[in-house]
């Protein structure tokens, strides 16, 4: 490999006091074969330029101490701006190993750009679901899936938006594309459940619970769904199971605190059934579902006194 042309005025040779060498490979480590390298001291505007070689390998020798502004270019590149410091005066040549170059292809440059241009639109989709403009959501992000269909996040956000508006097989066949694409995605677990069992497919609604909870031990939801469908199949003792797990995770909710006061009445164990409901009365903040637990709590007193 040849040593790098130095461009100088004359009486500037003497001051050759750095060789250098390096490497110039893009992202996956390949070299890059004839990049264009220039060097120009931003003390004298003394300036340098070479190549590197096939193996995308460059060396300069006699170069003088300074500040250098450094261009990288090659077609189909980005260019890349560096800035070197050679700064302490050497009496003798001192030799200096430059870190590997790293040059991006304009298509990755590209790809960025437009990963970035999707992330912008499936944050304002979010935005739209959250305001419950389900439709404007998901106009948004067939837009987003049309340029990336594999985009999980934005399949993520369309399952809801479907879920939400009740179009459940369009909410299932984006759901279950991110469940195939990411198998330990337990928020979309918990959606198709939730389709599943809008659906009246309990025995698929469990499964997908179970799942979910598996995946994420912290979701009261998730037991609580399944402790709704398991009263609603008059399973009480394992719908109160799932409403206890519920509130191990979420103590003071009233909702789950009411279900878990309505399995032991079945179970005909109506003092623990008032000591739950006047937990969940507490909790509430609507004064009719307050009135209408008080009324069923003093209905069970009167039942104890018979």
């Amino acid at each position: 490999m040849g040593i790098g042309l130095i461009l100088v005025l004359p009486g500037q040779a003497q001051y050759r006091e750095y060789y250098f060498h390096g490497k110039v490979v893009d992202t996956q480590k390949n070299p890059i074969e004839g990049v264009e390298i220039s060097l120009r001291d931003l003390g004298t505007s003394r300036s340098y330029a070479f190549k590197a070689n096939k193996k995308g390998e460059f060396k300069f020798a006699g170069l003088p101490h300074g500040t250098y502004k450094v261009i990288f270019k090659k077609d189909g590149y980005a260019t890349k701006e560096d800035e070197w410091r050679f700064e302490t005066p050497q009496d003798t040549m001192q030799k200096t190993e430059i870190p590997d170059v790293v040059l991006v292809s304009l298509a990755q440059v590209q790809k960025q750009e437009q990963l970035k241009e999707l992330q912008g639109t499936v944050k304002e989709a979010a935005e739209k679901i959250r305001q419950r403009d389900y439709d404007g959501a998901i106009a948004l992000l067939k837009g987003a899936l049309e340029k990336n269909p594999a985009d999980t996040n934005a399949l993520y956000l369309m399952g809801i938006g479907y879920s939400r508006k009740k179009v459940y097989p369009e909410a299932i066949d984006a759901l279950t594309r991110v469940t195939d694409s990411n198998p330990t995605f337990a928020p979309a677990y918990f959606e198709l459940a939730i389709c599943y069992q809008q659906q009246n497919d309990i025995d698929k609604a469990l499964d997908l619970y179970r799942k979910t909870s598996e995946l994420d031990p912290n979701n009261p939801d998730a037991a609580f769904n399944s402790g709704l469908i398991l009263f609603g199949k008059n399973r009480v003792e394992e719908a109160l199971a799932f409403f206890e797990k519920a509130l191990g995770l979420k103590p003071e909710d009233p909702a789950y605190l009411e279900m878990a006061g309505r399995c032991y009445i079945n179970q005909a164990d109506y003092p623990k059934a008032i000591e739950y409901l006047e937990k969940a009365k507490a909790g509430y903040a609507d004064p009719e579902r307050v009135k209408f637990l008080d009324d069923f709590i003093a209905k069970l007193k009167e039942q104890i006194k018979r």
